[in-house]
């Protein structure tokens, strides 16, 4: 099956009332886990590429793995740019066949944050890739503590900014934040309800670890198409390490490494579930 372009995705998620899931894969184990879960799942499913996991892969030889693992899959799967701050990293992207993107600008002055975004929008629409920005700022786990509030998202802007800049989604900073534990996100969901009513494209979440379920129904009722989720996948396959380890020194690392992508999978299929799209492909 082709790699899918986000938007026709979302557009489905929303008639039918679920949310698509997007999960950060940074090598062909945790791209194969998510693809599997999916399937598993019968679940249309985002794999998403953070930029700063550039650092830890070679960008080339794992976009090769990854196209040929989506473009296997029975379901539609989308491959995604995440957090991208650059518009050499876009272009990296669209040339190695991503079919969204998504651009950060976090630190930009305003102006330049829509200048570059407009830019970004008009070369991805050029060649049929869907684009992700962020507006407000989605902040990380011990950092920018207290200034969460100035960052969240003004819906009024926010409108202004879709019309002026042309992306297809807006990840809302409602008050989710990247890297959080279960349970702990406090979102504004008064803050989403109207932004939802004031911008003519999708809305997404990052910062997805950090969700109860009762938060995702909440997000689902407000709008909310796709949700971001990566940090309790990180830990669910850490865990599995540490309980298969446990002083065992004779653990072999092809045992230990399909451990813990068994692990990130049964997370994903997990995620899947609660967001209700499995069994909608």
């Amino acid at each position: 099956m082709p790699l899918e372009p986000l938007v026709p995705l979302l557009e489905e998620a929303e008639v039918n009332n679920y949310v698509v899931g997007s999960f950060n894969a940074f090598n062909i184990e945790t791209v194969r886990a998510v693809v599997v879960a999916a399937e598993e799942l019968k679940s249309p499913v985002v794999v998403a590429f953070a930029a700063s996991h550039l650092k830890y892969t070679d960008f080339d030889a794992f976009v090769g793995a990854a196209v040929q693992i989506c473009s296997r899959a029975r379901v539609p799967v989308v491959l995604h740019l995440d957090h991208a701050e650059t518009l050499d990293v876009v272009t990296r992207a669209i040339q190695a066949g991503f079919t969204s993107v998504m651009f950060d600008g976090f630190g930009l002055s305003e102006q330049e944050k829509w200048r570059r975004t407009r830019s970004v929008t008009d070369l991805a629409h050029s060649v049929g890739i869907s684009v992700e920005a962020e507006l407000g700022h989605i902040t990380k786990e011990g950092i920018d503590r207290e200034r969460r509030e100035e960052l969240l998202i003004d819906p009024e802007l926010a409108g202004d900014f879709v019309r002026a800049t042309g992306v297809d989604v807006v990840a809302a900073a409602i008050g989710s934040v990247h890297g959080q534990q279960a349970g702990e996100a406090r979102l504004d969901f008064a803050r989403l309800t109207e932004l939802h009513e004031k911008v003519p494209c999708h809305l997404s979440l990052h910062g997805g670890s950090g969700m109860t379920e009762k938060h995702v129904e909440q997000a689902i009722a407000a709008g909310i198409a796709k949700i971001s989720y990566f940090t309790g996948l990180s830990r669910d396959a850490v865990d599995r390490a540490i309980e298969l380890l446990d002083g065992d020194t004779e653990v072999r690392i092809t045992v230990l490494f399909d451990e813990m992508r068994q692990a990130f999978q049964a997370g994903v299929r997990r995620q899947l579930t609660l967001y209700r799209s499995a069994g909608t492909t």
